[in-house]
């Protein structure tokens, strides 16, 4: 291939890749991914608009003292034909400005409507294409310059605002920073060099230029700044010399400057021998070409892959937001129903610890399963089981006192059973507090559980989540106390009543008695051990009766009752009052939510369609469209993987319904009939309107809890 056809494809493919990225701005993609750009940093009065007139090669930026730039100045220009005239396009015109004065005046009236009159500063962006055979393919943006002193009616601050605007664009990783500085200022000071260090300090994306060499002070030069010897760029400095302020207000053309320019480096006792491509205009548009190219094809599959991702994510949480909440009654009603049995069914799930596509989701992934409920039930009473004995804090002392004091007028040589209820009464005492508090802790997990189901079903919804978690709240007290009771009786029959049928320990004489050695020697001592022995052991059955009973009166009438009786109840409490429809309306921001998402996503849909239009990179979007699914299948089979074979079958079994079931299940005849009731047809249930989790709640069944 010749240097022409190696520089005409080379000319092509950037046209091709800048007019992509631009394509992808026109979109919107911008304001949602960071897209490759080259921005023009400097101080007020640098020589910034020069250089950029210089490399289109047009008079078109306006001129004044002070400030010129007020408003970020994004100009992508085109290269065309040289037998097209030149002509200037603004955003939202549909018109072609052949006469850059009008495109002059067309900056500063945006500008003024925009900014107002004054000197003031703002950061809203002017979109002005060019099309030129005088200027190269490339986008840029022209930042105000910074500014030290106020001007006119600017702010105090002015100098703090241009340096934060500017330093909001240049810290974008994927920003290349063109910034000017005048070789007159110590350059290792200078506000656009200390500004780019610090977001770029080792110079990878920071192209220098150095202005206004040709009115250095006499005896100095700019030779060791564009050799990068005083500060290093990798991207290097490149001098240009622009017009003076007497040719600008001579008007002299831009054509003729570049000619003046090319000719003062080629004569210049300092600058004539060093390398070409360090010095001119024409050195320094090669170059943006070049690193602009470069820029873009290293960032664009970063910009893919984000672009992908990004619409999967606006995909995911727009499913979890739902549609907008429903106008008319029915729908509402049918819209309640399905976040209602969505709710009963991840409480249920969730407790006996089944698997469920929702509870797996990123909803409620964090929520712990019933696993808790058998952790507060297996710690019952656990300090008091294995080789614990009651009676280790008495003495035998303690012991024949107990007997003295309940020998009474019995006849000698029998302990009294009270000596026995005497000493067991405080243990069996000990066992109350623990109990009740395993009851609590049951309570407060299933209390949590629901209220962080709730919070979440009901997301869109909170003013109605708080009157369905007063309801659950009610649910969960009422059936706690009335367990309370059941467990409390328990605890009364134990301190109240002693019995047992415990066979070993009816069969504890006969192994107690025979220790004596056949001698009694002191009886006194046997009756202590033999009471030591028997309320030991009658405490051990004590506990194993409590360890065993408690749980199974917790889980039956706390746990199942709940499970079991939950959504019936939230029937009933829907059904019996007109106000909680009525509060079925979204917080304004779940809405603004739902809508820049749509919005968002519109946008992405836009800017993938475009990268998929490009014969380059639409088979790289697609390929990282596939490889971002293969990632989701692959956790997905992973997350399976870690499920028993039961689990799976479950699992399998809730797909399948999911696919077919167009109605939500209940779980008696009754409360389908009531809640058909709410819809005026009695017995028939309504079809399900699309809920926080997209399909109806599944009936469920389970291991743990069944």
């Amino acid at each position: 291939m010749s240097g022409e056809d190696f520089a005409g494809s080379f000319y092509s493919d950037l046209r091709a890749l800048i007019n992509l990225v631009d394509h992808l701005r026109d979109a919107g993609l911008h304001r949602y991914i960071r897209l490759p750009r080259i921005v023009t940093l400097g101080v007020q009065s640098s020589g910034k608009s020069s250089v950029l007139e210089s490399i289109v090669g047009l008079n078109f930026l306006p001129r004044n003292e002070g400030v010129c730039t007020r408003r970020p100045l994004e100009l992508r220009l085109v290269h065309s034909a040289e037998s097209t005239k030149p002509y200037g396009v603004f955003e939202g015109v549909d018109q072609k400005i052949f006469d850059f004065t009008k495109v002059r005046d067309t900056i500063i009236k945006l500008t003024e409507d925009k900014a107002g009159r004054t000197k003031n500063i703002i950061d809203d962006p002017i979109v002005l294409t060019i099309y030129s055979s005088t200027c190269p393919d490339l986008t840029l943006i022209d930042l105000p310059g910074v500014t030290r002193i106020p001007v006119g009616d600017q702010p105090k601050n002015i100098y703090e605002i241009t340096k934060e605007m500017a330093h909001r664009y240049i810290s974008d990783p994927r920003t290349i920073i063109l910034c000017v500085c005048a070789a007159n200022v110590d350059i290792t000071t200078s506000d656009g060099i200390q500004m780019a260090k610090r977001v770029d300090p080792q110079g990878i994306r920071t192209l220098g230029v150095i202005t206004k060499i040709d009115i250095m002070d006499r005896g100095t030069n700019a030779k060791r700044i564009i050799l990068s010897e005083e500060v290093k760029l990798k991207l290097g400095f490149i001098g240009v010399k622009n017009r003076s302020q007497e040719d600008i207000n001579n008007e002299m053309r831009v054509e003729d400057a570049l000619s003046e320019e090319k000719e003062y480096f080629s004569k210049s006792e300092i600058y004539a021998s060093m390398p070409p491509g360090l010095l001119g205009t024409e050195a320094l548009t090669k170059k943006l070409t070049q690193v602009l190219f470069t820029h873009i094809k290293n960032f664009l599959p970063e910009i893919i892959r984000e672009t992908v991702i990004r619409i999967k994510e606006c995909n995911d949480r727009l499913k979890e937001l739902g549609p907008s909440a429903p106008a008319d009654l029915k729908s509402k009603l049918q819209l309640l129903w399905n976040m209602v049995t969505d709710f009963c069914e991840l409480f249920k799930n969730t407790i006996r610890g089944k698997y469920d596509k929702r509870t797996n989701s990123n909803i409620v992934k964090d929520l712990p399963g019933g696993s808790k409920i058998k952790e507060a039930f297996n710690k019952l009473l656990v300090e008091f089981s294995m080789d614990y004995k009651a009676t280790s804090e008495y003495s035998d002392e303690d012991i024949q006192r107990a007997m003295a004091m309940h020998e009474g007028d019995n006849i000698p040589g029998f302990p009294a059973i009270d000596v026995f209820i005497y000493l067991m009464q405080p243990q069996l005492e000990k066992i109350r507090e623990p109990v009740i508090d395993c009851l609590l802790e049951v309570h407060s997990y299933l209390d949590d559980l629901a209220h962080k189901i709730i919070s979440r079903v009901f997301y869109r919804f909170p003013t109605l989540g708080a009157v369905i978690s007063d309801i659950a709240t009610h649910v969960l007290q009422r059936e706690r106390e009335k367990t309370r009771e059941i467990v409390e009786s328990i605890i009364n029959a134990e301190e109240g009543y002693i019995f047992t049928n415990d066979y070993e320990y009816l069969t504890l004489r006969t192994e107690i008695i025979p220790k004596a050695d056949g001698k009694i020697k002191n009886t006194d001592n046997i009756f202590v051990n033999e009471i030591r022995t028997r309320i030991d052991s009658y405490y051990r059955i004590v506990i194993r009766n409590v360890r065993d009973v408690v749980p199974k009166i917790i889980g039956h009438f706390l746990v199942r009752n709940i499970m079991n009786t939950m959504q019936m109840e939230l029937y009933e409490q829907i059904n019996n009052s007109e106000s909680i429809t009525n509060q079925l309306s979204e917080p304004a921001h779940i809405t603004a939510e739902r809508e820049s998402l749509k919005k968002q996503l519109e946008t992405l849909k836009k800017a993938e369609k475009i990268l998929k239009h490009s014969p380059e990179f639409a088979k790289q979007t697609d390929d990282i469209s596939r490889e971002i699914r293969e990632q989701e299948e692959q956790f997905e089979r992973e997350k399976q993987a870690k499920l028993t074979p039961k689990e799976r079958e479950e699992a399998k079994g809730s797909v399948k319904e999911e696919v077919s079931s167009e109605e939500p299940k209940v779980e008696t005849k009754k409360v389908e009939n009531k809640a058909a009731s709410m819809f005026g047809k009695p017995a028939e249930q309504p079809k399900p309107a699309a809920s926080m989790f997209g399909d109806p709640a599944k009936k469920a069944g389970g291991a743990f809890f069944k």
